[in-house]
């Protein structure tokens, strides 16, 4: 780009500006703390920083399985 630079005043003054407008470009400083934790995680899941206009389509979680003893069916509820 110096070379370019040095040859084409176009790309010259270009790229000036170009790097002007860069330096007003607020990034933070960087930190990025990423935690997933307790259970059982569907679906896609996205890390990072910044990010913006994101989109998923995925499918459905699984159906929860059922449990060995419903609720209110127990074998003491049997001999009543």
């Amino acid at each position: 780009m110096a070379v370019r630079g040095a040859l084409d005043e176009d790309f010259r003054t270009g790229l000036a500006a170009w790097q002007e407008r860069a330096m007003l470009v607020r990034t933070g400083d960087g930190a990025v703390t990423n935690t997933v934790s307790g259970g059982t995680q569907h679906g896609p899941g996205v890390q990072g920083r910044d990010f913006s206009h994101l989109t998923f389509t995925t499918t459905p979680p699984p159906p929860a399985r059922p449990r060995a003893d419903p609720p209110g069916d127990s074998a003491a509820a049997a001999t009543r």
